[in-house]
């Protein structure tokens, strides 16, 4: 409800201020002119160091209203509570219908048995400033928090490398745990990243949704590109055993020919001694 007198209802009744420190707060006020008649007003406050008032005086035409904005300047020091004391006074007087806001004059607003001022008081209050909105993440954003860290990994070239040595999945599992994704729960090891895909296919049956449809195909991707990469190094030890077993054959034979010559040698060193 409005703060009324006679000539002109103000809003709020009470300025209420979101207090924080260090910060200019602003609160919007109200003033319309109830009468037929030209009304100017003056707004004055107990602390005029604290607050700024734009305008803080004015005129109202005929069933018209006008608006102040009043600005607390920045506090560096917190009221006990977040009690105040402070109080604005609304002073509202009948004038001329021709007079502009820049003939308005202090001497408008003394009282006297001819000059009938009619005043609003306000209080002040502080109160305590919302509460920021929680970020919650959708579960539609879930996909593109995983897709992001692997879709790097692929634009660097290094999805063959680390998917040979078994790195990726632990690198997609630290990279979802920073952004917030449940993948880090899937994919701690090379193990249980086969059990990512049937994950994500799970969901992508629970709902339409195209982004989900990209992470399934991603990561069965992934998985099909780590089994051939784990097939290429099973095959490069196999030859790698096989090359070991040949060098080893060549390095028996030729022991065996070696003492094969040197007994070869000696049977014609004997013979030639007996000579």
């Amino acid at each position: 409800m409005a703060a009324s007198c006679e000539l002109v209802d103000v809003e709020p009744p009470e300025l209420q201020f979101p207090f924080e420190l260090d910060k200019q707060i602003s609160c919007p006020l109200r003033i319309a002119n109830k009468t037929e008649r030209t009304v100017a007003f003056k707004v004055k406050t107990t602390s005029p160091k604290k607050y700024c008032v734009r305008p803080n005086n004015g005129v109202v035409r005929p069933r018209s209203a006008s608006v102040v904005v009043v600005t607390m300047q920045a506090q560096i020091v917190a009221p006990p509570d977040l009690q105040c004391k402070d109080k604005f006074l609304v002073q509202s007087v009948v004038v001329d219908d021709g007079l502009s806001a820049k003939d308005i004059t202090s001497q408008m607003f003394l009282r006297d048995e001819n000059n009938m001022v009619e005043e609003v008081k306000l209080k002040v209050s502080y109160v305590m400033p919302p509460e920021p909105a929680m970020e919650i993440a959708e579960e539609s954003d879930i996909p593109k928090r995983i897709l992001v860290p692997m879709q790097r990994i692929l634009d660097n070239g290094r999805s063959g490398s680390e998917l040979s040595s078994g790195n990726v999945s632990l690198r997609s599992a630290e990279m979802g745990t920073e952004l917030g994704s449940p993948l880090g729960r899937f994919v701690r090891n090379e193990d249980m990243l086969k059990t990512a895909s049937p994950v994500v296919e799970t969901r992508v049956h629970a709902g339409p949704d195209e982004q989900y449809l990209e992470l399934s195909a991603l990561v069965a991707k992934l998985t099909e590109e780590k089994k051939s990469a784990l097939e290429q190094n099973r095959k490069l030890r196999e030859e790698l055993e096989l090359a070991r077993r040949q060098a080893s054959q060549h390095q028996g034979g030729f022991s065996l020919a070696f003492v094969l010559v040197i007994g070869l040698l000696s049977i014609i060193l004997g013979c030639l001694v007996k000579k």
